[in-house]
């Protein structure tokens, strides 16, 4: 069991500086994010109407955690995502509660090379945790995957965000960050969200 004063966020980032503890984090909380409801579907229904609208036939999924995106996924579209995570704790819960699709342990970071023959790049919600190496990525992108799509789902934040801001702090300023052409975005949020979920696709 957990401390009781402690949530999953405290295992990602903490006070504005990145944690990052995420095996700790899916070992202790049974559904970070609330994962199995999804309650904020915004960003996750636009990813899925791109993979739609762009005709994708193959896709990887970067920060599957438990699965149940890629469940989404493959439910509206056909698609069974190669899903890939860096908890091998989430990956091996995500084999348990969706054993007919395709997970395995993976670094978006370093690993990409594995996935040239997919059609589409899918960074789900991990932008936060990447910051460091998106430069490099979008080099690896560039330079393998010319021709091909990144699909990015991601939350900014109502004037709280306190990690990142000297990276991006909305979706134009992520949009001037990232290198490729945009061919679509959404950008969505209720009244008493504290966040903005957003979902761009871009065209290598």
């Amino acid at each position: 069991m957990s401390n009781q004063s402690e949530t999953y966020h405290d295992y990602v980032i903490k006070n504005g500086q990145f944690i990052g503890k995420f095996d700790e984090m899916y070992s202790k909380f049974n559904d970070p994010w609330t994962q199995s409801t999804q309650p904020n579907k915004y960003s996750r229904m636009a990813g899925i109407i791109h993979l739609k609208n762009a005709n994708i036939k193959s896709v990887v999924e970067c920060g599957c955690g438990l699965g149940y995106y890629a469940d989404w996924i493959y439910k509206e579209t056909g698609i069974i995502p190669k899903s890939i995570d860096l908890s091998a704790v989430a990956i091996e819960k995500a084999k348990q509660l969706f054993p007919k699709l395709d997970f395995e342990v993976a670094n978006v970071s370093t690993d990409l090379l594995k996935y040239k023959s997919y059609d589409c790049i899918m960074l789900s919600e991990i932008i936060w945790y990447i910051l460091p190496d998106l430069k490099g990525i979008f080099k690896v992108l560039e330079a393998e995957f010319k021709g091909k799509y990144l699909i990015v789902n991601q939350v900014f934040y109502k004037g709280s965000q306190k990690y990142g801001t000297e990276y991006f702090t909305n979706l134009n300023e992520f949009i001037k960050y990232v290198p490729f052409t945009l061919i679509g975005q959404c950008e969505a949020t209720s009244v008493n969200e504290i966040t903005v979920e957003t979902s761009t696709i871009f065209k290598i």
